[in-house]
């Protein structure tokens, strides 16, 4: 009798932990972190970010998945996708870097041409194109960047080269640090980094000035631990990729939040470029 209720509970322990693999194995945990319009944690318009509607897409295709979203710094994201777990983050620029530890899927959404930008009333003190490499060279001008993060093929290997001395995790911190005056500039898109001034209470306080050095639209792609795991998510994402991004309902989400200039430059590179780029 006992040994058969011995059996019993075995059998009934190694039932749950096999329900818990599976479980473990079909879950995607989704790191996700407050960078508006790109992704908007809180507010009116929470989740209508391009990069929280682009996962939206994925969910609802992607049906035999357990979507998890997890609030996490992007330093936390990368570390948990570096251990190789079941982690993935819609956003990401693919580096030579990145592919060493994760696996990308083709492109989901759009960068326009990154930007210095400065505080409006300090204009005068960054007149016409500027130089990022001088202005990295020049120590009276403080800057901040994120860790862990790649901003363009040219701008990383400016600031491999120029290292800043300040760093930071979450885009409000360098906001709120170039408005009081704190740092001098920080490379950034403006569309965030107008988006985000507007939401602290500063509108139209920045002012955007372009890089001599980098004129660059990058694409942002899904990254997934680089295993047996990730390699199989990232295969899915893609079938969902193609399925869906040259209809019309996902051009909007890829164009929503851009003024009319910055669409029109979209649009002359989706089907093109966009589309094509593996």
């Amino acid at each position: 009798m006992l040994y058969r209720v011995l059996r019993y509970v075995l059998v009934t322990l190694l039932m749950s932990a096999s329900c818990s693999v599976a479980m473990a194995a079909d879950q995607i945990v989704w790191g996700k972190y407050n960078v508006p319009p790109y992704m908007i944690r809180t507010g009116e318009w929470a989740h209508q970010g391009i990069f929280d509607q682009t996962l939206d897409v994925l969910k609802k295709k992607m049906p035999q998945y357990q979507h998890v979203e997890l609030e996490a710094p992007f330093p936390r994201i990368n570390s948990e996708i570096k251990k190789g777990s079941h982690w993935c983050y819609n956003g990401t620029l693919k580096t030579p870097e990145r592919e060493a530890y994760g696996y990308f899927s083709l492109p989901t959404s759009i960068f326009l041409p990154l930007r210095i930008i400065v505080r409006r009333d300090r204009l005068s003190e960054f007149k016409g194109r500027q130089s990022l490499q001088a202005l990295l060279q020049n120590y009276q001008f403080i800057t901040s960047v994120m860790r862990d993060r790649s901003y363009s093929p040219t701008v990383d290997k400016l600031l491999a080269a120029y290292p800043p001395r300040e760093n930071y995790s979450e885009q409000v911190e360098a906001i709120g640090m170039l408005l009081a005056g704190r740092i001098d500039f920080m490379v950034e898109l403006p569309l965030l980094a107008f988006d985000q001034a507007r939401v602290m209470g500063h509108p139209g306080e920045l002012i955007a000035i372009p890089m001599q050095e980098a004129d660059e639209v990058v694409f942002n792609r899904v990254m997934c631990s680089k295993n047996e795991w990730g390699r199989k998510v990232v295969e899915q994402v893609n079938k969902v990729l193609i399925a869906n991004r040259g209809q019309a309902y996902y051009r909007r989400i890829v164009e929503r939040w851009h003024d009319p200039e910055s669409v029109a430059e979209i649009r002359k590179i989706y089907d093109t470029v966009f589309l094509k780029t593996p």
